[in-house]
């Protein structure tokens, strides 16, 4: 995320590229996308995405590099987050239960690109999370590709860039 914001435009910045009204919006909107995830309310978090060309990203190793090329800890298309969905949702998953107590602060919001309808949009959280008395503390920063529909925000692609991404890490029972 500090990289998106050091190379955004000055105005990203300085006077951000939407209003206070919009930059509200916006905030809320992500803080209600964290809560879904928090309360693995896994079909209401789908209804926020838009489109069949969805991309949910999480890098590892590198925050740039070539997810054609390169590892990732998820690289899910529509089709692939649906059947990881199901997973989740799965009762008879034993790996993935029991389901995490989840707690997430979203942090530092930034337009850092405005137009057509779209915007990019990066941002950082905290994460808490614990399971099976085990407590794991998550850091990292997202980048949203968003639809602006006017009255809501549709997620078009996000990349979640975790601090740890380059050090070895449990499995993932929840979204991140």
């Amino acid at each position: 995320m500090a990289k998106q914001i050091v190379n955004a435009p000055r105005e990203a910045v300085t006077d951000g590229l939407l209003d206070i009204a919009d930059q509200q919006r916006l905030e809320r909107f992500l803080t209600f996308e964290a809560a879904l995830m928090d309360e693995h309310q896994y079909d209401a978090w789908m209804a926020l995405w838009e489109g069949e060309d969805i991309c949910y990203w999480v890098p590892c190793n590198d925050d740039d590099q070539d997810p054609a090329t390169g590892i990732a800890i998820i690289y899910d298309d529509r089709r692939q987050l649906e059947e990881r969905m199901m997973r989740l949702k799965d009762k008879t998953a034993h790996a993935f239960r029991p389901r995490s107590r989840m707690i997430r602060s979203v942090n530092g919001v930034v337009p850092v690109r405005v137009g057509d309808g779209e915007l990019e949009v990066a941002s950082s959280f905290v994460l808490g999370e614990i399971r099976v008395g085990v407590q794991n503390i998550w850091l990292g920063k997202c980048l949203y590709r968003l639809r602006d529909t006017g009255e809501d925000f549709r997620i078009l692609s996000k990349k979640v860039m975790l601090l740890n991404n380059d050090e070895a890490m449990p499995n993932l029972t929840f979204l991140v």
